[in-house]
């Protein structure tokens, strides 16, 4: 028996099965699992593996997602917004299904709505659901294209933004991009096309996108691959940052 269980524990070690090797003898000890059938007995051992596993890939989705900090969908307060998202379309955003379809978000507004909560509450969720999520800003995406190309490397970075399931672009129209910087950005999201769900933040109506980008024709082949397949929640209200101050007493406009 010792040989069989020492045998049974190399094996499992040799095929990465750590988890299950390091819980095996305390499985085995209880003593209840002599009235389970033999499949829900398999199943709880292949349990042993596959639940830290789980943990230990969303843990490693999450660091390498690049988000600043947790936000949680269920934190957002809706009722604090005059319009722009329905019940029913913050489930759908809930959901996940835009990325199973390779769909674009986009949150149109003013500072101070959560169009970022919004965004880093839907990477957080898609990692946790084993999606892979990368967060930029658009300033930081632009110098690190610049970088790339000096580099002679932007091939591949363009390559390497094409593969996360999200990419989450904040802050697009904060700052007027260059005509070289626009045409890094359209390079983005043309790599992007179909291939993969951005969600985009920004402060800037369409219409006023060939001024962010110096470049009419530039912008609007921008907007043609980023709108195609494209879910735009123009959000409404005061500043969703004063809430929790006004509800506190600490402003006062009187």
């Amino acid at each position: 028996m010792n040989v069989q269980y020492e045998t049974l524990i190399y094996r499992l070690e040799s095929l990465g099965l750590n988890f299950m090797a390091a819980g095996l003898e305390s499985f085995l000890s209880e003593t209840h699992r002599q009235d389970q059938t033999l499949v829900n007995v398999i199943a709880d051992l292949i349990e042993i593996e596959y639940i830290p596993r789980k943990e230990r890939s969303t843990k490693s989705r999450l660091k390498l997602s690049g988000m600043p900090v947790l936000k949680r969908l269920e934190d957002f307060d809706r009722l604090w917004l005059k319009g722009g998202i329905t019940e029913r379309q913050f489930e759908e955003l809930s959901s996940l299904s835009f990325l199973e379809r390779k769909e674009n978000i986009i949150f149109m507004g003013p500072s101070g709505l959560g169009k970022t909560h919004l965004m880093l509450a839907l990477g957080h969720k898609a990692c946790l659901d084993g999606f892979t999520s990368y967060y930029t800003t658009c300033i930081d995406l632009i110098e690190n294209l610049v970088k790339a190309r000096e580099n002679k490397r932007l091939k591949r970075k363009l390559m390497w933004l094409r593969k996360p399931h999200l990419l989450l672009v904040d802050e697009v129209g904060y700052e007027t991009l260059s005509p070289e910087q626009a045409n890094l950005f359209f390079q983005v999201v043309n790599t992007r096309y179909e291939n993969g769900s951005m969600i985009i933040t920004t402060n800037k109506a369409f219409g006023r996108w060939s001024e962010i980008m110096s470049d009419e024709a530039v912008a609007s082949a921008t907007l043609d691959r980023l709108l195609h397949h494209a879910h735009i929640l123009s959000l409404k209200g005061d500043s969703y940052r004063m809430k929790d101050r006004l509800k506190a007493g600490i402003l006062d406009f009187n």
